[in-house]
């Protein structure tokens, strides 16, 4: 799970997977909010889940959403 999330983060960030640890804060990444959402969309359509908004403010890391997605299924 964690991989496809990283995968998505660096699809949409344009930098190397490799680049991007469980921990990377995404916005260090240098994106932007719409890059943000568009990465939350589309980790959200892989999983079947949705966020609310209360979640997405709280995500930082790959970690994070790999927390939030287990969170929805417990």
């Amino acid at each position: 799970m964690l991989d496809k999330i990283i995968e998505t983060i660096a699809l949409h960030a344009r930098v190397d997977g490799a680049l991007i640890s469980e921990e990377t804060n995404i916005l260090d990444l240098d994106v932007d909010s719409l890059c943000v959402l568009k990465i939350i969309m589309d980790i959200e359509g892989a999983f079947g889940v949705r966020f609310n908004d209360e979640e997405i403010v709280e995500i930082r890391t790959p970690k994070d959403i790999e927390n939030a997605i287990l969170a929805k299924f417990a």
